[in-house]
């Protein structure tokens, strides 16, 4: 066995131990650490959409806390008691690590279309969305370009997308929050989008030419479309605002499907990333497994940097 083989074999074999550790910090057992102590190499944020989907938004919130985690994330905004959500964490300690601004319409009623008109719903959708984010205490908000627009070219479309996000920019630039644009797949959830590969979501970052546009990467979305996961994170480092994950197939949570999660983790971190990274994931039997195999991969990706 050579050198870098030995290291990596030791450092699963250190991991293994690391999280079974994690998974037994309290005594939830699989739920993981206490509430309020994340205790993880990286930081997380649960996704509320897609985690006890059968109680309502607050108290999804509240089991953020009992989870033992101290960031969350949602989609839309609109139809939500921000209110509600600005109490719960000063009480709990909780932070929104970001949330949609995209039209409520959907994924379909995107960026693309180059009617002026189109522009002005969107740069009212970010300024609508910027007084909840400040209240919040967000500073990144997600959106979509949609589905393609028929009848315009792909060059119109993007010139359109181009377009909506430096009118976006400079409506959050003073205001100190950052847009983050996610590329969808098209082969599993999200047909005729028209940013799909993490390359598309770049091409149209540096023609706006602005540090509050960012890209998401959503390592699930990235592995579908593409693959290269870890290449093109470092490649696209400098434009990437926000990370998600869940594995694939399933969008299940990570040990589930054909990810190497440690490896793809250790990389985000190895290039400077501490910022949260969303469990964007359905998790396949309850969030507590889910979240236990997360710690897991995130002290098997903590073993591999000690390692190296």
């Amino acid at each position: 066995m050579d050198r870098r083989h030995f290291l990596y074999a030791a450092g699963l074999g250190t991991a293994a131990a690391s999280a079974h550790a994690a998974a037994s910090l309290s005594p939830a057992g699989e739920a993981g650490a206490r509430a309020g102590d994340d205790r993880t190499w990286l930081t997380y944020a649960v996704n509320i959409e897609m985690t006890w989907t059968d109680l309502p938004y607050v108290d999804r919130i509240r089991k953020v806390k009992e989870a033992g985690f101290s960031h969350y994330e949602f989609w839309p905004w609109r139809g939500k008691d921000i209110n509600a959500f600005l109490k719960l964490n000063q009480e709990l300690g909780l932070t929104v690590a970001q949330f949609s601004a995209s039209p409520v319409k959907g994924f379909g009623h995107g960026i693309t279309n180059p009617d002026p008109a189109r522009l002005a719903e969107f740069e009212e959708e970010i300024r609508s969305a910027v007084p909840v984010a400040k209240k919040l205490g967000v500073k990144k908000i997600c959106v979509v370009a949609g589905e393609e627009t028929s009848g315009y070219s792909r060059e119109d479309q993007t010139r359109a997308v181009i377009a909506a996000l430096k009118a976006g920019a400079r409506i959050v630039e003073p205001e100190g929050i950052t847009i983050i644009l996610e590329p969808l797949n098209v082969l599993v959830d999200h047909p005729r989008q028209l940013v799909v590969h993490s390359s598309d979501a770049a091409a149209i970052l540096r023609a706006v030419g602005s540090p509050n546009v960012k890209m998401l990467f959503d390592i699930y979305h990235q592995q579908i479309s593409e693959g290269n996961l870890s290449g093109n994170i470092r490649k696209y480092r400098e434009l990437i605002g926000y990370f998600q994950l869940a594995d694939h197939p399933g969008r299940h949570e990570p040990t589930t499907g054909e990810i190497a999660y440690p490896f793809v983790l250790k990389t985000i971190h190895d290039l400077g990333y501490r910022d949260p990274i969303g469990m964007e994931m359905s998790p396949r039997t309850d969030p507590n497994s889910a979240f236990a195999a997360i710690r897991r991969v995130d002290a098997e990706a903590r073993a591999l940097g000690n390692s190296a």
